[in-house]
């Protein structure tokens, strides 16, 4: 008896209660011959057994019933058909008659008593290992201190020489601007100062020969010194020899 034959597992609740079997025995009538056939047990004995002896006897088609006591089927063994003496087994074939005990397993069926719902399966997470990445390994090697020191005077060194660049040219936009505006300032004011000192048209004035006699008429005949102008010339010499006593 094994799983293949049956066609369901040995673990899924099936009793045995009985055996069919049938063959045809193929012999001279004088020959001795027996036919056994039978499933063995787990220990080494037999679950059924059935002989029949065929000795002095003709040989014919057999089919027999053999009834069992329900057995649970997982306690069956290895299933045979053994002959001794001089003939032969032909078109033999072994049928089983069971029953079956959904609930012998409870977890078989969520309606049998005992039954225990079964744990969730837990999906399978693939754990990622940031040291095993070949980007976070060429990331965090050690790096040539000489190297990198380099490298970092070489970036100051351009990034000055950029800086000094700029100024200059910042520096040579300026001094052009300035002198432009210088060129332009100049050439208005000597501009505006032609303008302002334009003495062609004196040159090109010309002055009447005529002659200008003296018309100052003086009343009564004399000239009177100014009184009040004499006064704030002397207040004035005053105030002067004042502040210069300061500073001695």
């Amino acid at each position: 008896m094994n799983t293949p034959t049956l066609g369901v597992s040995a673990e899924t609740g099936l009793d045995i209660s009985g055996v069919i079997y049938n063959y045809t025995a193929v012999k001279e009538k004088e020959d001795d011959f027996t036919v056994t056939v039978g499933n063995e047990d787990l220990d080494g004995g037999y679950v059924w057994k059935d002989t029949e002896d065929w000795s002095n006897k003709y040989g014919m088609k057999l089919r027999k019933f053999i009834p069992i006591p329900y057995t649970p089927v997982e306690s069956f063994g290895k299933g045979s058909i053994a002959t001794t003496g001089t003939g032969s087994v032909e078109d033999a074939s072994v049928i089983y008659m069971y029953r079956w005990d959904n609930c012998r397993n409870a977890q078989n069926d969520p309606s049998c008593p005992n039954y225990i719902p079964p744990l969730p399966v837990i999906p399978k997470i693939d754990i990622y290992d940031v040291m095993e990445d070949d980007t976070v390994t060429d990331a965090t090697e050690e790096t040539d201190s000489d190297l990198y020191k380099k490298e970092k005077d070489t970036k100051q060194n351009d990034e000055a020489e950029e800086e000094r660049q700029l100024l200059e040219i910042a520096l040579a936009s300026t001094s052009n601007a300035l002198t432009i505006a210088n060129a332009v300032t100049q050439s208005a004011i000597l501009q505006s100062m032609n303008i302002a000192t334009n003495v062609s048209s004196y040159y090109n004035f010309t002055i009447p020969s005529t002659t200008y006699t003296d018309t100052v008429d003086l009343q009564g005949g004399n000239i009177v010194d100014n009184k009040k102008a004499l006064r704030s010339l002397g207040q004035d010499k005053l105030m002067n020899e004042m502040i210069g006593e300061q500073y001695k």
